[in-house]
This record gives C-alpha cells, structure tokens and sequence, in this order.
C-alpha cells in the first residue's frame, strides 16, 4: 500500500474516531443535564419534606399530589436517564475500536515515514 493511500485511510479512521467521540459526549451531556434535573428535584423534595410549615398546599392536601407528581416525574427522568447510559456504553465500545484502528494506522504511516534501513 502506498504511503498517500494510507494517510488518506488514516485521515478517515481520524474522522470516524472524532465523530464516535462526539456521540460520546453528546450522549454524557444529555445524562448529566437529566442528572442535575435529578439532583434538583430530589433536593427541593428534600426541603419540603423537611420544612414544618403548614401552608396551604399542606392544610389543603395539595403536598401529596405534588409529591406523587414529583416521585413520577424523578421515575421517568431516571429511565430516561438509564436508557441513555445503556447508549453510552455502546457508542463507547465504538469508540474503542475507532480510536484502536485510528491510533494502528497512525502508527503505520509513521514507520512508512522513516527511511529503511538496509
């Protein structure tokens, strides 16, 4: 194989690495965004639980719907939340293998580049 033809094949293998990299984050900025809407609905869950005032969502009932809501709506955040990390772990075994057959044809365009010795 030439030298040209192999820094074009490496340049894709660069190209597909960098594109299985960017599902990767893509995918962990999507779990970390469900995660702090997590974070931010257990702690204001936390607060209320601990807040002894008797407003009027309490006096009225209103607290309990509103907990129900908010456990539903932590239940679907965390699916969510779940199927994504099971997308992350495929697109990192992708990733893997971009960056092993990216990082291989590297090294065989830099032993094409030195001169052999005879």
């Amino acid at each position: 194989m030439k030298r040209a033809d192999l820094m074009r094949l490496k340049a894709i293998a660069d190209m597909k690495r960098d594109a299985d990299l960017q599902n990767v984050s893509r995918i962990a900025a999507q779990m970390a965004a469900l995660q702090a809407d997590i974070d931010r609905i257990r702690n204001h869950t936390r607060t209320r639980a601990a807040s002894l005032d008797l407003d009027a969502a309490r006096m009225s009932g209103a607290d309990v719907k509103w907990q129900q809501a908010s456990e539903q709506h932590l239940r679907a955040l965390q699916q969510r939340r779940a199927g994504l990390a099971a997308a992350r772990e495929g697109y990192l075994g992708v990733a893997r293998k971009s960056f092993g057959r990216a990082e291989a044809l590297r090294m065989l365009a830099d032993s094409r580049a030195k001169p052999r010795s005879t």
